[in-house]
């Protein structure tokens, strides 16, 4: 099968300081850097006169860019400034998946550019504004109070941001918004995954009626159900924290205490397909705003509907969505959907912007 290439451009120098670091869970026809080996910058590039690394496959892989030597596992808790893309390729993929991530972090800022798989034409993933100025936007829209631990002083006058999926207590709490729809008893319409061999389901139900501070944490906050099979999800399962995190917690499927996220077996497990799909709607629901009083909170309707209305969801990932290509939210719907496929017979450029400059922005 034909490499695919990855070329590097560094456009704020530090070559001496910055470290690559390439992972996968499987790896084909790997040239020009390590796996799983932090490389100093400056030693990629005269290792390698075209700036590049190829394959042939790169399963599950992330390319992580960061000043000082990269551990195995980077943490975003930490005061380390970096940033990463993700992207993957098997044999037989037509091209290479890829996308840029701010899940995590909004830290050292990367731009991806190339040609589609699908039609041929240019695509660019980048930033329209600048690192420096969506850090700002951060702690003036995002954060309710700038403490160390969400706010890393990373040295050099680099400043990194940590996601509310990780250090939610620093953000804008969803009680207010749950409230709302508790109060209405908001109705619910949420349409699952399909399982190998079965169709999809849509579950119908509700918020469960009542103030939502009054709501026993111990009782339901929501009901679904389709046909014989119910769901529902505690008060104390779906709180600020969980629904940051999207994960964590419990459901309960026909009267079985379930992970809010478990494997599926690649969709043989239509059990699995079904609570997961199923919690990852009502996720996507309340972090991207689409959920209301009145509904329909219909989750076919979701890619029609523009997300964080009336200042409703994840403010973190609206600035995300705004400022980028980027992911904001660990789900995503159409509507925040930056993830593509690259050509594999042109290279694929990454870029490593200073942090006072935007580029690379599609809109």
């Amino acid at each position: 099968m034909s490499k695919f290439t990855f070329s590097v451009v560094n456009n704020r120098g530090d070559e001496s300081q910055l470290h690559l670091l390439l992972t996968a869970t499987s790896a084909t026809g790997l040239e020009g850097i390590g796996l799983g080996k932090s490389t100093l910058l400056n030693d990629f590039f005269s290792g390698n006169p075209s700036h590049s690394f190829a394959a042939d496959t790169l399963v599950g892989s992330r390319l992580y860019i960061g000043y000082g030597t990269m551990p195995a596992a980077p943490d975003p808790n930490s005061t380390q400034y970096y940033g990463w893309i993700e992207f993957s390729r098997n044999e037989t993929d037509k091209g290479v998946w890829l996308n840029l991530s701010n899940v995590d972090i909004v830290g050292l800022p990367l731009t991806l550019s190339g040609k589609s798989a699908d039609d041929g034409n240019p695509f660019s993933l980048g930033y329209k504004k600048s690192v420096q100025d969506i850090i700002a936007d951060m702690k003036t829209r995002a954060l309710t109070r700038q403490d160390p631990a969400v706010v890393k002083d990373c040295g050099g006058g680099r400043t990194k941001i940590v996601a509310p999926n990780i250090q939610f207590p620093f953000y804008r709490g969803y009680d207010d918004y749950l409230n709302a729809l508790t109060t209405a008893g908001a109705p619910l319409t949420i349409k699952t995954d399909t399982p190998v061999g079965e169709t999809a389901k849509t579950f119908t139900g509700a918020f469960t009626r009542g103030r939502y501070q009054d709501l026993p944490d111990t009782g339901p906050v929501l009901a679904l159900t389709s046909g014989a099979d119910t769901f529902q999800i505690l008060k104390s399962q779906f709180t600020t924290e969980y629904l940051y995190r999207c994960d964590g917690g419990t459901i309960i499927f026909n009267g079985a205490t379930l992970p809010q996220n478990r494997p599926d077996h690649a969709g043989h497990d239509a059990s699995a397909v079904v609570t997961n799909s199923l919690f990852r709607n009502l996720c996507i629901g309340v972090n991207e705003g689409y959920f209301t009083a009145n509904g329909p909170n219909d989750s076919t309707r979701f890619s029609s509907d523009k997300p964080f209305g009336n200042g409703r969801g994840n403010v973190y990932a609206q600035i995300i969505h705004e400022t980028s290509n980027s992911y904001g939210f660990p789900y995503a719907d159409a509507n925040l959907k930056t993830l593509l496929v690259a050509a594999v017979d042109s290279p694929i450029t990454l870029t490593i912007l200073r942090d006072d400059a935007a580029g690379g922005f599609q809109g």
